[in-house]
């Protein structure tokens, strides 16, 4: 502690200062100092210690105190001045993108609060991203907001609302029908996880979707798409569907939609010429190297459905029903204008 004071006394000193003599406060320099030859400074008040002066070695207290004697601390050599240097940037290092990404996540491991996405790379990424621009929802929800709180004025029973809202999927559904020139809709969900952006281009992958080759060996290994069709299945049952394997709480069967014409021209030759097999009322097997769906078939890029419909029509919540009304809505909206942002 006493080093610590006396570095602090010795900066605040003259520089001929060779010595620091720490009294304590009722001690006062006796006469005899007078005839120094250095001239005392100023007395130094320091807090707890009482009064520290400055003095030559020649300097002494009365006896009748003790005197706290510290040694002579050098001045530090003057550092010389350096001109100032402008800083340098890092180095970028260089080496292949793996390298340059970890690095990046080294010097920013939380990443960025803001996302960006990155420029588009091909022809059917650059049309979903001005199809995405188009706000669909703000064009039918107040027509679908308006409707939907008119069937709650008039206190339609939970049947008469989904024979209601049977109808309405049958008749939007011929009208999309009749815009895009096709006589049998598929819809595909990503009920196996991946998201919407996952399809665009690449169309619905076959995949081994049997659930019997998770505990047998005897499923069935073809390459598959699971989907359901107007043809067979009414666009009511298709859009309610709830995911199968989720019992114990009101499911969906996905949130990302595909939508897509069977008889499509693609479609027809594949199953002309074996690539396509085995075409059942939910599913399809691929064959001689065809891996899926073809993204051309598409009706609009791949749609996102089930996820936050209440406040994008500006209400507190919907029944299962009234979501499924409002949804059928922007379905229509996006299916007739869609065809322009897929490539053929």
């Amino acid at each position: 502690m006493l080093r610590f004071w006396a570095a602090l006394l010795l900066a605040a000193a003259p520089a001929t200062a060779a010595d620091v003599l720490i009294a304590p406060s009722r001690l006062e320099v006796p006469a005899a100092s007078a005839a120094l030859a250095a001239p005392l400074t100023a007395p130094v008040a320091v807090p707890g210690l009482g009064t520290a002066i400055l003095a030559s070695p020649a300097l002494s207290f009365s006896a009748a105190a003790p005197a706290f004697a510290l040694p002579a601390l050098a001045a530090p050599a003057a550092e010389p001045v350096r001109p100032a240097q402008a800083e340098e940037p890092a180095a970028v290092p260089a080496g292949p993108g793996r390298v340059r990404a970890l690095l990046a996540r080294l010097r920013d491991p939380f990443g960025s609060k803001t996302s960006v996405a990155p420029p588009p790379v091909d022809e059917p990424q650059r049309l979903d991203r001005e199809f995405s621009k188009i706000d669909f929802w703000t064009r039918v929800g107040p027509a679908a907001r308006a409707e939907i709180e008119g069937l709650r004025a008039r206190r339609r029973s939970k049947a008469e609302l989904k024979n209601y809202v049977r109808r309405q999927a049958a008749e939007a559904f011929a009208r999309i029908k009749a815009a895009r020139g096709t006589q049998n809709i598929g819809l595909h969900y990503n009920l196996h996880g991946g998201i919407r952006q996952s399809y665009v281009g690449a169309g619905i992958r076959a995949s081994k979707g049997d659930i019997a080759l998770r505990y047998t060996t005897s499923g069935d290994w073809n390459d598959k798409v699971y989907f359901f069709q107007t043809d067979v299945h009414h666009p009511y049952d298709a859009l309610d569907a709830s995911n199968g394997e989720i019992l114990f709480w009101p499911t969906r069967m996905g949130s990302a939609l595909s939508v897509f014409a069977l008889d499509a021209p693609e479609l027809r030759a594949a199953r002309a010429d074996g690539r396509i097999a085995d075409v059942g009322s939910i599913s399809m097997n691929f064959h001689k190297g065809m891996r899926g769906v073809p993204y051309s078939t598409f009706l609009a890029p791949p749609l996102t459905v089930f996820v936050g419909t209440a406040k994008k029509l500006g209400l507190r919540r919907l029944s299962r029903d009234e979501e499924t009304l409002a949804t059928i809505r922007y379905l229509e909206a996006a299916l007739s204008a869609g065809g322009g942002y897929v490539t053929r």
